[in-house]
């Protein structure tokens, strides 16, 4: 595997991670501490606030952040793929910035997790975005993402080792085209080369699915490595994916997605589960596929 040294020189190495917070107030503690115990010290947190009356959060970070780092609130609630450009484009304003990291607020990890990704970054050249395994949160190593693949046909995503094993455990790296941007750190070169950005429109869900999509359509290698993990606490601003909200976003998103694409199995599958949807009363279901065909995509501010 190329390597272009065997060390990191800190001075070169300067990480910006944006975070998101929405209904964050019982997790960010633990990231708060995460992030206070990281042995790389070269980083700024841009923290944005999509809670807009909330101000648990902010007195929060205030008094317990020992870390640099920005705060951001919001007039109203963006969602999260707003809130990632935000970051995105308060980062590339600044050369020195060298990787952007997008990092969940509802994760713990290790005191070498930046360390760790630097160190891959340094040694291998060719990596332009890095993900880590990510693990339930107290669930004794759990899976739930080692690994991913875009499945364009089914308009969705795969997560490799999902409740089960991770497999890929026979090398440092394992090239995907898919990570959930719970943790993605990607370099700030290719993010302003190929202007890639989130789809704000979509508010949340598949934000990351899409943006992993267009990042391999610019040829954007990013991989996974099982030598790096965090502890993820699942869903805790959105109710899980069987509620309401989640069902909305993800049946609108996902549709919107196929019609944007021209992906004929998505559009024909949409078309029997708008028959199902409506035989059965779903009628969340059934007013996000009508919200998808309305969709309009959001102009970059």
């Amino acid at each position: 595997m190329p390597t272009v040294n065997n060390g990191i020189d800190k001075k070169e190495f300067k990480v910006g991670i944006v975070t998101v917070l929405y209904k964050s107030n019982d997790v960010i503690k633990g990231f708060i501490d995460s992030i206070n115990n990281q042995t790389f010290k070269n980083f700024h947190v841009l923290y944005v606030e999509n809670d807009v009356n909330d101000f648990g959060c902010e007195s929060y970070i205030k008094n317990n952040a020992t870390h640099q780092y920005t705060f951001i609130r919001n007039k109203d609630n963006y969602g999260v793929a707003k809130g990632n450009n935000q970051g995105i484009d308060l980062f590339l304003e600044d050369e020195s910035y060298t990787h952007i990291l997008f990092l969940n607020n509802d994760i713990e990890i290790d005191q070498k997790f930046l360390q760790d990704h630097i160190q891959l970054f340094s040694e291998n050249s060719f990596v332009d975005a890095l993900a880590p395994k990510m693990v339930y949160h107290n669930t004794n190593g759990k899976i739930w993402y080692a690994g991913g693949k875009i499945s364009y046909l089914k308009g969705n995503c795969r997560h490799f080792g999902h409740n089960k094993k991770d497999r890929l455990t026979g090398k440092v790296l394992f090239k995907v085209d898919y990570a959930p941007t719970c943790s993605l750190m990607i370099k700030s070169l290719v993010l302003r080369e190929t202007q890639v950005r989130m789809w704000e429109e979509l508010f949340v869900y598949y934000d990351d699915t899409i943006f992993c999509s267009e990042l391999c359509k610019k040829n954007v290698r990013m991989y996974y490595t099982p030598t790096i993990t965090l502890s993820h606490k699942i869903s805790s601003s959105t109710g899980g994916n069987s509620s309401d909200f989640s069902r909305y976003y993800l049946t609108r998103n996902w549709l919107y997605w196929g019609i944007k694409a021209k992906n004929p199995v998505v559009i024909a599958t949409g078309m029997v589960k708008y028959l199902y949807y409506l035989i059965f009363s779903r009628k969340i279901e059934l007013k996000a596929m009508r919200d998808a065909f309305i969709l309009e995509p959001k102009k970059m501010e």
